[in-house]
């Protein structure tokens, strides 16, 4: 059964399509020219009597709703919905005379005072009047006007031809100011400008406009506590004085012009991102793009009690995707209403696809979370058949490679990060949040404090770096960030220390796959190979379980060359002719 809808979308009524997961009925859509909606969730074809028996064709079995009917977002089955005016049952016989257009109310009648010009967001004038639906369809066929479901207002583009349609629909004379949205030429070559303007919804950001400059776009979208707002059409920055000089620098090296709309006091100190906010904000706000209608009350449930929970971006991350997952194999079916063997045959039907181990543990607490925590069962079990992960052993690099890789850099950032990496067993996230309050010089000893599951531990500062690290410090003279990234105020990104290690393995001509998480494991051996108890390494590595340390017996050169085989010790006494007959 296929159900069409009639939606107004981008200044223009389409042809709506709403369906659950379905990769035959995506492509048919996409053969008819559909295009996917974020913001109705949804895919669209052009409203047209073509397209309409287009979809006839394909879909033979309709179910059309009408305007008036909101669409189904929990379908009993796999569905497709679109929605368009039911057709008529009996033909109506069609006047030739052409008719004179409904008239619009007086403007007396809007009631003046009810036109209220809002501040405006982007290239848009925002304008709010009173309700009347034949006035509204008039100004939205105008090109350049939309409605804003969020704001509750129509949408001008500030074009001086918008304008005078828009006034002289209205009947109201200059109603609309003369900002134009018009690229200026002085200073920045026509390219445009960056403008810094408050945030009404937020005093803590800056709502900043860029210059359709590929090269501005992407230095912004890099930077830490940065995202756009589709509702206010600009993007949001922290009010910081370092951000406020990035963007003014960031600029003059584009060539483009720079203007602040900012009050004296509005950038402070304080309202430096924290990291931790960052993460977790850009983590949901990736998964509410990917969380289906239908299962928004679940999905949505679960990531709560997730932060509230305290646990990291990553794990939120893992797990909510598990859930999905989950979900969308069950047709987004209530969660709560499953049984146990319909969760087994799930999983054993993820696995036959190739659903790897370390994935099936995931989805399996993800499940029990949510049914423990969130639907309140404490008591509840699911015996499930744990999937058998795989052990893969490490690659790990000799002491003669490691100080191949670090002889190939010159640059004493790069340098130091991977001296730290291989001296200290850090984990890469570690290296990046690394702050100068973290080294403890006196006692050489480096306090980690966002561990892996936000475990903190102290580990060694190996004395032979102290003195390369006080120089270092000399020649960047960063604030907080040990390894302070391109935008003042920012940490390294983890990227570029990616990049840096992939560099200096190529320059050390060496054939093995080597990452920066290659530095801890050989940190981890080369400690083992010396001696040390593995007690020791366990807590400088920062592991929870013995297990996870003593895969690395299996890497020393005393656990893998270090052995005889008992083949070749008779082949010795052979050829020496000591083997007794």
């Amino acid at each position: 059964m296929i159900q069409l809808r009639k939606i107004f979308h981008r200044g223009e009524y389409r042809i709506a399509l709403y369906f659950p997961v379905n990769g035959e009925l995506k492509n048919k859509v996409r053969k008819l020219g559909g295009t996917w909606s974020q913001t109705h969730r949804c895919w669209y074809v052009k409203y047209s009597k073509e397209k309409y028996n287009e979809i006839q064709g394909l879909f033979p079995d309709l179910e059309i709703i009408a305007d008036d009917t909101p669409p189904q977002t929990q379908l009993p089955e796999v569905r497709v919905v679109v929605v368009l005016p039911a057709p008529a049952t009996k033909a109506v016989p069609v006047s030739t005379k052409k008719q004179s257009p409904v008239p619009l109310p007086p403007v007396n009648h809007l009631d003046k005072q009810r036109i209220v010009l809002q501040d405006d967001i982007g290239k848009y004038w925002v304008l709010t009047i009173p309700y009347s639906k034949q006035l509204l369809e008039r100004l939205l066929k105008i090109r350049g006007v939309f409605w804003s479901k969020k704001e509750k207002a129509l949408m001008i583009t500030r074009q001086l031809a918008v304008k005078t349609k828009v006034e002289a629909l209205l009947g109201v004379a200059n109603l609309l100011p003369t900002n134009f949205n018009q690229p200026t030429d002085q200073g920045n070559n026509g390219m445009g400008e960056i403008i810094a303007a408050m945030n009404n919804a937020d005093a803590k950001t800056i709502l900043v406009h860029l210059p359709p400059v590929a090269k501005v776009i992407e230095q912004v979208k890099r930077w830490q506590g940065v995202h756009y707002s589709k509702t206010r059409l600009g993007w949001m920055v922290p009010a910081t004085p370092d951000v406020l000089a990035n963007l003014e620098m960031l600029a003059k090296e584009s060539g483009v012009g720079f203007i602040s709309r900012l009050p004296t006091g509005y950038v402070r100190k304080e309202y430096a991102p924290n990291l931790k906010k960052i993460k977790l904000t850009s983590v949901v706000a990736t998964l509410q793009d990917r969380i289906p209608v239908q299962v928004q009350t679940y999905a949505y449930a679960m990531m709560d009690y997730l932060m509230a929970k305290n646990y990291s971006d990553n794990t939120i991350r893992t797990y909510t995707n598990s859930f999905l997952l989950f979900l969308q194999q069950q047709q987004y079916r209530n969660p709560d209403k499953l049984t146990e063997k319909e969760i087994v045959r799930h999983l054993g039907e993820m696995m036959y696809r190739g659903l790897s181990a370390s994935s099936a543990h995931s989805l399996i607490n993800a499940l029990l979370f949510y049914y423990r925590t969130v639907l309140k069962r404490e008591s509840f079990e699911l015996v499930l058949p744990r999937p058998k992960k795989e052990k893969k052993l490490p690659a790990v690099l000799t002491m003669a490679e490691c100080y191949a890789i670090f002889n190939t850099l010159k640059n004493p950032k790069h340098r130091l990060l991977l001296l730290l990496g291989y001296g200290a067993g850090l984990r890469l996230r570690e290296i990046v949040t690394l702050q100068w309050s973290d080294i403890l010089l006196a006692e050489f000893k480096i306090h980690i404090k966002e561990g892996k599951g936000n475990k903190a531990r102290m580990v060694m500062l190996p004395y032979s770096v102290v003195s390369y690290l006080a120089m270092y410090k000399e020649l960047y003279k960063g604030s907080t960030w040990v390894f302070e990234g391109q935008v003042k105020g920012e940490a390294y990104s983890s990227r570029s220390v990616q990049m840096v290690m992939k560099k200096a393995v190529k320059l050390a001509g060496l054939d093995k796959k080597a990452t920066v998480h290659t530095l801890r494991h050989s940190f981890a051996t080369h400690l083992l190979e010396a001696g040390t108890d593995i007690r020791y390494i366990q807590g400088l590595l920062g592991h929870s379980s013995i297990q996870t340390t003593t895969i690395y017996t299996h890497l020393t050169k005393k656990g893998a060359s270090g052995v005889q085989s008992p083949l070749d010790n008779m082949m010795n006494q052979v050829n020496n002719k000591r083997l007794p007959e």
